[in-house]
């Protein structure tokens, strides 16, 4: 694959700069990720990235570039404008939230991530293209198709009177790590709001204990797999949050006035409250640490839980030429390649996955199929 630097002064440069302006228009917040630098692909590669670790886009030339211009075809018109809006959500808001309780900083966040991103740009696409002076176009056909539909039928199950558009806006605000913990509070409030307490301790135990259902095995690289996965781990979802939910609601039946005993989606939190404790069982399972003697959520990584806020996810790991580069200590998805469900993890180093659009598609990343409403092209992961 050549990758190219984008010169700033080009026609080229210049129209995706007004594009990312449009695209952030449509979500506006204060972060902005995007350090200036567009690099454009050809051959085989995705459709595009945001790189997280320099602040970069990343985007086919051929599949997305190309297709900006007046003649292109509008079903590859419109998928190259939903590729630019997946990438742009992924560099508005931060990846990490280390110190929150409930953070689930595996890679199950980044098949949410890529699945929810996937359902926010497809929404969006229509406006975006009037916006943007396109015009109407035909609708877009979303990429990760599997993590696509389990989303969908998450924040279907989940949602509350406003409904899951609502919900996926809330969720898209958050940091990638705490969007688990969004779905988790929307699921307290419409279907266990008549057992939990509102108190802080209680509202963030009933949520972790929603958590630990829903990342599930089911979810791990889900981003990379075929529709009738995303099937599978729907059902499977609702059927824990089902079984998680009535285990909430017997033991507020006999234990009232205690907080849900549940386990600590954020492995480190766990771990170092399990040292705090001074017991060696307890450093062993450090997962089984009870939320109740943690402090409430902190205030500059989570928005309130009736409302809240947006994340950013790395849409690639490659380095501007095109080469792979390894995890390190200042990537900040680097905890994403974590194996373990949340709820059992405890020391695991991650590495950081290829993030960027297309690659995560059923085909896999540097092969040649045709997908409705897009030309037959090399499909990467990540918008």
């Amino acid at each position: 694959m050549a990758v190219t630097l984008v010169d700033r002064d080009s026609e080229e440069y210049r129209r995706f700069a007004e594009l990312y302006k449009a695209a952030r228009a449509l979500r506006p917040n204060e972060t902005d990720l995007w350090k200036g630098d567009l690099y454009a692909t050809s051959g085989e590669g995705g459709w595009g990235a945001f790189q997280q670790q320099d602040g970069s886009f990343k985007l086919s030339r051929e599949l997305v570039l190309d297709q900006l211009g007046p003649d292109a075809n509008p079903h590859d018109q419109v998928q190259a404008l939903s590729t630019i809006l997946h990438e742009t959500n992924h560099a508005r808001v931060p990846v990490d939230a280390p110190k929150e309780p409930n953070a689930v900083r595996s890679r199950h966040s980044k098949a949410l991530d890529e699945g929810l991103t996937e359902f926010v740009a497809v929404k969006d696409v229509a406006v975006f293209a009037e916006s943007a002076g396109y015009g109407e176009l035909p609708d877009a056909k979303p990429e990760y198709p599997a993590a696509y539909r389990a989303t969908d039928a998450l924040l279907e199950y989940a949602a509350g009177p406003d409904g899951k558009d609502a919900l996926a806006d809330r969720a898209i605000d958050q940091p990638v790590v705490m969007r688990w913990d969004v779905i988790a509070d929307e699921i307290v409030k419409n279907k266990l709001g008549d057992v939990v307490p509102p108190d802080p301790q209680h509202q963030q135990a009933a949520r972790a204990e929603l958590i630990n259902a829903m990342v599930s095995p089911e979810w791990d690289e889900l981003h990379k797999q075929q529709p009738v996965v995303g099937h599978d781990a729907a059902r499977q979802t609702t059927q824990a949050l089902d079984n998680a939910a009535a285990r909430i609601r017997e033991h507020y039946a006999q234990n009232p006035a205690e907080p849900c005993p549940a386990k600590i989606p954020n492995f480190e939190i766990a771990k170092q409250q399990a040292e705090q404790l001074n017991d060696p069982q307890n450093r062993t399972r450090a997962a089984d640490v009870d939320l109740s003697k943690l402090p409430p959520p902190a205030a500059d990584s989570r928005v309130d839980g009736a409302a809240p806020s947006r994340t950013t996810s790395a849409s690639g790991q490659q380095a501007p030429a095109g080469a792979a580069a390894p995890a390190s200590a200042n990537d900040p998805m680097r905890f994403l390649g974590a194996q373990a469900p949340a709820a059992e993890a405890t020391h695991r180093k991650p590495s950081l996955g290829d993030g960027s659009r297309g690659a995560g598609s059923p085909a896999g990343p540097g092969t040649q199929r045709a997908t409705p409403g897009r030309t037959t092209g090399p499909i990467e992961h990540g918008h």
